[in-house]
């Protein structure tokens, strides 16, 4: 089974500066995530409001996503990252009729 999670959340400072720390962890993030089961990652902004994040990734493993989210480095991440606590949700495909 795949599970899909959403990231939805506020930026904290500037777009340029909230860009630059998201891209530099999730390049030091990336083999550790691909290891637990992520197998892709999405993000998503809103043209109207440019501190409005979505982010998206797809996991082969319920454990493997726990495990990852879970761990101080991902939480301090967040922290940093976001105003707030993100709202974070997982997702299971259905077997409803899509396009």
């Amino acid at each position: 089974m795949k599970y899909t999670v959403t990231v939805r959340a506020r930026l904290r400072g500037d777009a340029a500066a909230a860009k630059a720390l998201h891209d530099r962890v999730t390049g030091a993030t990336k083999d550790a995530a691909k290891q637990a089961g992520d197998l892709t990652h999405r993000v998503f902004l809103d043209p109207q409001d440019p501190k409005a994040f979505l982010g998206i990734d797809e996991w082969s493993s319920l454990e493997g996503i726990q495990g990852f989210a879970g761990s101080p480095q991902i939480k301090q991440f967040f922290a940093d990252l976001f105003e707030g606590e993100p709202e974070v949700r997982v997702w299971v495909d259905s077997d409803w009729r899509q396009w």
